[in-house]
């Protein structure tokens, strides 16, 4: 075993968590705190990117196009994805609004998990080389029930067109949700403690997949699988 091997793998295991919430104290910015104190405690590294808090902007302009000539990333994309490059596992965090994740979280990927990568990329599911099997974890609250939302399809919509999307597209080795519902500014205590317990518990759960290697089993399953699907195209 070389010396540059050990020197990788004595890096801490590095949470790359990325938040769009703009009310500083809403419960969402509890998940981030809890989700980070498990991680801490496992002396893995966390990196919070309060989307809001930078003032991030979303706008992708027809210059940042990977199909542009000379495309090049925007200076304020191009520190975000020194982020992305050095991360082990990227993390969402945000409430559902209209269905949806907030603009500003769709900003983010549009700018930067698609930087320089274009729809045919995505449909030939080449595998960005920046987050190709890294696995992604999100953590979406909403206002409204789960038994509602599932009664509006809005459950197995979001998953599809965003959590499966990304996976697929992206080249992701695994698509991780936890939802979080009927969060509203007069929840009891109790019931908020508990929903913070089950981001603990997929902290921990994650901790221990990332430590054990069991992500990058999965993205390595995953691309011999693209890559027979590509043979036999």
């Amino acid at each position: 075993m070389t010396d540059s091997h050990d020197a990788q793998h004595a890096q801490p295991l590095r949470h790359l968590v990325v938040l769009a919430n703009p009310a500083p104290q809403g419960f969402d910015h509890a998940i981030v705190d809890a989700y980070r104190e498990v991680v801490e405690s496992h002396h893995q590294h966390v990196l919070v990117r309060d989307l809001y808090a930078v003032d991030f902007d979303p706008v992708l302009r027809a210059v940042e196009r990977p199909t542009e000539p000379g495309w090049l990333p925007a200076p304020d994309v191009a520190a975000e994805l020194d982020h992305v490059r050095t991360c082990d596992i990227i993390v969402f965090v945000y409430p559902i609004w209209f269905g949806l994740p907030p603009a500003m979280l769709k900003g983010y990927v549009d700018r930067v998990l698609g930087a320089g990568y274009s729809f045919r990329d995505v449909h030939d599911a080449k595998g960005h080389p920046l987050v190709e099997g890294k696995p992604l974890l999100s953590f979406s609250t909403s206002g409204t029930s789960l038994p509602w939302l599932n009664e509006q399809g809005q459950v197995l919509s979001l998953k599809e067109i965003f959590d499966v999307y990304l996976m697929r597209g992206l080249g992701l080795s695994q698509a991780e949700h936890v939802r979080i519902d009927s969060v509203v500014p007069d929840m009891k205590p109790a019931y908020a403690a508990e929903q913070l317990e089950r981001v603990r518990a997929a902290a921990e759960k994650t901790c221990a997949n990332l430590a054990a290697g069991h992500y990058r089993e999965q993205a390595q399953a995953a691309l011999r699988r693209r890559q027979d699907h590509a043979g036999s195209a």
